[in-house]
């Protein structure tokens, strides 16, 4: 999965950062940028994702036009990678990235104040920290799981706890240990996170606003758009769509206004307003 987040470096200047997650290992990497358009996320993908990890069944991104351009989408096709997206205004859909960017702005705001200045040029040792930390929902640190190895890390070596892994000489019978190890890893991880994802989908169900809505359904749409100043716009988007299709379980919905134009959402940033005359909801 990849998202974009942005912050400001010690000359006031706003640095854009892609953030692209592994969803099994939680392997994690944060790549500066110059910016946020579609070139940038091809050439950080291919360069550093694609080429090092090699090319991924399929990637999960927000709906942002960096994202759904055509540069990437052909890019994608090329490599044969399908891509899917979150809903609309619904971080929670690109859960496990967006928990990163919590973890690594935690990080960064725990800098003492001369490497907050430059925070860009830390960001790849908090990444690696990270990776080498055990997560909580696999039980694993991401290199591990990735790599099936544990890290040498300075500490190691302050600590003399140097590991001392055998000298390979038969490489296949290395590679065999490593593909029966990896895979033990891989199953006791997918029995963890099936475990943590069962109990955070319970959780979050409990929080869903309001009742299942039907195709026909007349709605409004959250505004999510207004920023910055813009404090006293309406909670609610004037624009009425229509449910077009539901996906109740996972409490998505299709949306349809009378352009045409297709929404998916979640239920949280839907207002049903079918109880309202139509010349009523217009207003």
């Amino acid at each position: 999965a990849w998202i974009f987040w942005s912050a400001e470096d010690n000359k006031q200047h706003s640095v854009d950062v892609l953030v692209v997650t592994d969803h099994f290992t939680k392997l994690a990497h944060a790549f500066p940028c110059a910016n946020q358009t579609a070139k940038q996320v091809a050439r950080k993908l291919w360069d550093h994702v694609f080429c090092v990890y090699g090319f991924p069944e399929r990637i999960h991104t927000d709906q942002g036009a960096n994202f759904e351009s055509e540069l990437v989408t052909e890019l994608l096709k090329l490599s044969g990678v399908s891509k899917s997206h979150t809903t609309a205004y619904h971080p929670m859909g690109n859960g496990g990235t967006e928990r990163f960017n919590r973890t690594l702005g935690n990080m960064l705001r725990s800098l003492p104040l001369r490497d907050k200045a430059r925070w860009p040029q830390q960001i790849q040792t908090l990444t690696f920290a990270y990776n080498a930390t055990i997560h909580e929902t696999t039980g694993y640190a991401p290199f591990h799981l990735m790599f099936g190895r544990v890290p040498r890390l300075p500490v190691d070596i302050m600590f003399q706890q140097v590991l001392h892994d055998p000298v390979v000489t038969d490489y296949s019978s290395y590679a065999k240990t490593l593909m029966c190890y990896l895979k033990e890893a891989a199953d006791i991880a997918q029995k963890h996170a099936i475990k943590e994802q069962d109990k955070q989908a319970k959780d979050y169900n409990r929080k869903v606003k309001g009742f299942e809505l039907n195709v026909g359904d007349r709605v409004l749409l959250a505004n999510k758009g207004e920023r910055g100043k813009k404090k006293l716009a309406d909670k609610w988007d004037s624009k009425i769509y229509t449910v077009i299709d539901k996906s109740p379980k996972m409490h998505i919905y299709k949306l349809e206004d009378d352009e045409g134009n297709v929404r998916v959402v979640h239920r949280n940033l839907i207002l049903d307003i079918s109880f309202l005359p139509i010349e009523a909801a217009g207003d």
